[in-house]
C-alpha cells in the first residue's frame, strides 16, 4: 500500500465563500456539500450548504447582507439540518481551483471560528507545500491543525516538538521570515524578506518550498 498524506487546516480570509454568515452565526454547523458549479448566467458560481444547529433567522438574516452571497434558497429541509443552494458573488474567494489543479482530494470542509476547516488528501507531499505558497501569496490566513500518512508507516504529529534537519542557511531564512511577521496576514512581504536576508524574492520562495518539504518530510516519514 503506498504511503499517502493527510492535512487538517483552517484557512480564512474576508472574502472566502459565506465568511460573514460564519462569524455573524458563530454557534452553526455549516459543512460545504459541493464544489463551486458554476453558472453562465451570473458573475459567481453555485454552492450547495447543510447548515444545522442554529436559528435559521439568524443564518437567513446574515446571508441577506453578506457580500460572498447574490442570492440563496432552501433546497431540503430535514429535522435536524437545512440544505441551501447559494449564489455566490463575484466577489467571492475560492481555493478550490487551485487544490484541484495542484493534486489535492477534498475530503470535507466545515466552518471554523473564523473561516473554514479543511482537510486535504495528498498522493505527494509537495503537494501541500504548494497549496500553502498559494495560500500566502493571495493574503489567506492558513493555519496547520494536524498532519499524518497512511500507509504502512503510517504516523500522526500536531507539531509540537518535532526537531527538524534544517540547514543553518535555512534555520536562518526560516527565522527571518518568522520575525518580520511573514506568515502572518499583515506582516512583512517576501521582497522585504528577501532585501533583509540579501537575496532575490525568487531564492526566498525557493528557500521556503525546501524548508517546507524538509519539515513534511519528518512529521511524514520514519
Amino acid at each position: 500500500m503506498a504511503q499517502n498524506f493527510i492535512a487538517e487546516m483552517t484557512i480564512s480570509h474576508p472574502n472566502l465563500s459565506l465568511t460573514p454568515t460564519i462569524r455573524t452565526a458563530s454557534d452553526a454547523d455549516i459543512t460545504i456539500e459541493s464544489q463551486p458549479l458554476p453558472f453562465h448566467e451570473r458573475a459567481g458560481p453555485i454552492m450547495f450548504y447543510s447548515i444545522s444547529d442554529c436559528s435559521y433567522q439568524t443564518i437567513e438574516s446574515a446571508l441577506a447582507t453578506d457580500h460572498t452571497v447574490d442570492e440563496w434558497q432552501v433546497t431540503m429541509e430535514f429535522a435536524d439540518c437545512r440544505l441551501y443552494q447559494v449564489y455566490h458573488s463575484s466577489a467571492t474567494k475560492f481555493t478550490y481551483p487551485k487544490m484541484a489543479d495542484i493534486g489535492l482530494q477534498v475530503l470535507s470542509i466545515q466552518n471554523a471560528e473564523r473561516g473554514w476547516t479543511i482537510r486535504l488528501h495528498a498522493a505527494d507531499r509537495e503537494h501541500l507545500g504548494d497549496y500553502w505558497q498559494y495560500c500566502r501569496e493571495e493574503d489567506v490566513r492558513w493555519n496547520l491543525k494536524k498532519l499524518y500518512s497512511t500507509g504502512p508507516q503510517a504516523r500522526t504529529s500536531y507539531g509540537d516538538g518535532d526537531e527538524f534537519s534544517l540547514t543553518e542557511r535555512q534555520r536562518e531564512v526560516a527565522r527571518t521570515a518568522a520575525r518580520m511577521g511573514y506568515y502572518e496576514r499583515d506582516g512583512a512581504s517576501a521582497q522585504a524578506v528577501a532585501d533583509e536576508l540579501g537575496i532575490s524574492s525568487s531564492t526566498l520562495s525557493t528557500h521556503l518550498r525546501r524548508i517546507l518539504a524538509e519539515v513534511f518530510a519528518q512529521v511524514f516519514d520514519e
